[in-house]
């Protein structure tokens, strides 16, 4: 096949080549770049959003759908000949597959068997060199550019997104075919590749990459909070311990204690404030500061006891002026540190005090598959964390805890204490009724005198860094409740 080929030119297929209208899905890897180590590598198919291979060095599917597994879809012999070439591969039954809606297309995974081959990336400099797929159906033939082209280097955690070259290895390659018309069947498909370096002979065969965090489809579970339109009424619930929604000038005195730089708004156009119900409770992280909000409800004080389970929801919307350039921080979550340890870098022992805050995330870049969005988690100090610091546990399942400013999310999370002796404790969260995360191997504890000491509604930037500019955040109707609470009804938190 001549490298020059002549791209009939056929209305249905010229919308492949706007790679400017490319929108990648939230599961697909992530190109990045070496020096932000941002993108795909050995660990991450999405390193800035934290999103995890399940396998070091990537996850694919065979042509059989095995994971992992060693039938390729197609495979290709390279001799060491020293020489620059054309390597091409038959790959029109994973591309039928994936204009059939069979897979989602996630890419090309090119392994190779025995050597190491470099090829040209969609980053060099010479553009007849470049990787291309030549896509045939019936109503003609073009030729594709890739939208996203990396490889997997096992010596280092960073990117490879940006380099000139691919190396096989483990290359990764996506090419947009979201603009053919439904039902279209490829005639034919090659994946072409130019190799500019060879060490060895062998064979690189061409799987399907699959990797994500995706989850099918649901309806919001409803809670508690579905008997009360709007809350109202819902502190009179027999499950309910406490309810606050910021309406009231001393809506302070109703919280064990309550500090930071808090104010209650009905209105804030600058930050595109829009509120849920009446007032809200606004969080500023003012620039060169790290706190900003230091809120609790101690249970003992409160109530007389400490429980060993708990729900807590709250309404959560990121202002206008939210962008995490530094570093992450602290969101309202719970804890029993007993001012001793679970925190700070006081490390837990299972027997000095543990916390389960919310956690915020850097912001997601421009470039990137979930660019725009702001991730959110856990930060853990359990009596099992390797370090001296808690754990980070982002908020992953459907991509549900990745959230957009300029909108109200219901949160919510239930906590378990571990049976002193088991690694029993549970931690669950929900994003406006849906599960986000969800783990049931906690140890919190080795002491029973543990327990669930306060709700502890902090938001901190770092860690150490302060906030690069004055960010804002909202937070309105929380509520404490032995039993899921769930979103409101008859409010919608899309706005």
């Amino acid at each position: 096949m001549a490298s020059s080929r002549r791209c009939v030119p056929v209305c249905a297929l010229l919308a492949l080549l706007s790679v400017g209208a490319v929108r990648a899905a939230p599961n697909d890897w992530a190109e990045g770049t070496h020096e932000r180590a941002d993108g795909a590598s050995r660990d991450y198919y999405n390193r800035a959003a934290l999103l995890k291979w399940q396998n070091l060095m990537g996850d694919w599917r065979d042509a059989a759908g095995a994971p992992q597994g060693e039938e390729p879809y197609a495979s290709a012999r390279i001799a060491d000949d020293d020489t620059a070439k054309w390597i091409e591969w038959d790959v029109t039954g994973l591309v039928r597959e994936w204009l059939a809606g069979k897979h989602p297309n996630q890419g090309f995974f090119l392994r190779s068997l025995a050597g190491t081959f470099k090829f040209r990336s969609r980053e060099y400099g010479d553009e007849a060199v470049r990787p291309q797929l030549v896509l045939t159906t019936a109503d003609g033939t073009v030729t594709l550019a890739p939208v996203a082209d990396t490889h997997l280097d096992r010596s280092t955690y960073r990117s490879q997104g940006d380099k000139d070259t691919l190396a096989a290895g483990h290359a990764l390659l996506r090419f947009d075919l979201a603009p053919v018309k439904a039902q279209t069947e490829a005639v034919k498909a090659v994946l072409r590749l130019h190799t500019c370096a060879q060490y060895g002979s062998g064979d690189v065969v061409v799987m399907r990459c699959r990797q994500g965090h995706g989850v099918p489809p649901s309806d919001p579970v409803p809670g508690l909070a579905a008997r009360y339109p709007g809350d109202r009424g819902i502190q009179r619930d027999r499950s309910v311990i406490f309810f606050a929604d910021f309406e009231s000038g001393a809506w302070a005195d109703a919280w064990t204690f309550a500090r930071g730089a808090l104010d209650t708004v009905a209105s804030d156009a600058e930050r595109k404030f829009k509120p849920l119900l009446g007032k809200a409770c606004r969080v500023k992280i003012a620039q060169g500061s790290n706190g900003a909000m230091n809120v609790g409800y101690k249970f003992k004080q409160e109530t007389g006891g400490e429980p060993d389970a708990i729900f807590f929801r709250y309404y959560l919307r990121l202002g206008d002026d939210w962008n995490q350039t530094l570093q992450g921080g602290k969101m309202p979550g719970i804890s029993g540190t007993y001012g001793v340890a679970g925190w700070g870098g006081r490390k837990s022992d299972g027997t000095n005090g543990w916390s389960a805050r919310g956690a915020f995330m850097r912001s997601i870049p421009k470039g990137n598959p979930l660019a725009g969005t702001h991730p959110i988690g856990t930060y853990c100090y359990h009596a099992d964390q390797p370090g001296t610091y808690g754990d980070i546990w982002p908020w992953q399942k459907g991509y549900r805890g990745y959230l957009v400013k300029n909108r109200w999310y219901a949160v919510e999370q239930y906590l378990k204490m571990n049976t002193p002796g088991k690694t029993d404790g549970i931690l669950r969260a929900w994003v406006d009724g849906r599960l986000a995360f969800e783990k049931a191997d906690i140890r919190f504890r080795k002491a029973p005198h543990l327990r669930i000491e306060q709700i502890w509604m902090n938001v901190y930037h770092g860690g150490k860094k302060p906030s690069p500019r004055d960010q804002h955040l909202f937070i309105d109707n929380v509520v404490i409740a032995r039993a899921y609470v769930g979103p409101m009804k008859g409010v919608s938190s899309s706005d």
